[in-house]
């Protein structure tokens, strides 16, 4: 699996799949095999000067081990941000699990923020609790 840069042409696929729209200021992470199919995507926009919302699209789960560290690094070292957020539709339960392992929490519940019926979770991280970059890279910027 290779981790890379992704082009602005393959930005779609995340869109497309997380069901969300993309300012002009997002920059995206892929893992693509040999053949240049992409497995998973992270999408990094709703930019701050202290805070990145991290959108992930996963067609092949397991391609998330190869991401995590260059996902996180980039957000809070290369990008120099403390916080990353994430914002899930609240049913979508694999989704809010997945975040809570990767070291998110659960910081606010929109009630009926997707529709009626349907909550927005805002999960946050914080670049000192993040345990996918090095310790000495986890003081507040």
């Amino acid at each position: 699996m290779i981790v890379q840069a992704a082009p602005l042409a393959h930005i779609p696929w995340l869109l497309e799949r997380a069901k969300f729209n993309a300012s002009v200021e997002i920059k995206a992470i892929e893992a693509v095999d040999s053949a240049g199919r992409i497995h998973g995507m992270a999408g990094f926009d709703g930019w701050t000067p202290n805070s990145v919302v991290l959108t992930i699209a996963l067609d092949n789960p397991a391609c998330l081990r190869h991401m995590i560290h260059a996902i996180f690094n980039f957000a809070f070292i290369q990008a120099g941000r403390g916080v990353a957020l994430a914002t899930i539709i609240g049913s979508n339960k694999r989704s809010v699990a997945l975040c809570r392992h990767a070291g998110f929490r659960e910081v606010y519940r929109v009630r009926d923020g997707v529709k009626p019926g349907e909550d927005l979770v805002l999960m946050e991280m914080r670049r000192e609790e993040c345990r996918w970059i090095p310790r000495a890279n986890r003081k507040a910027a």
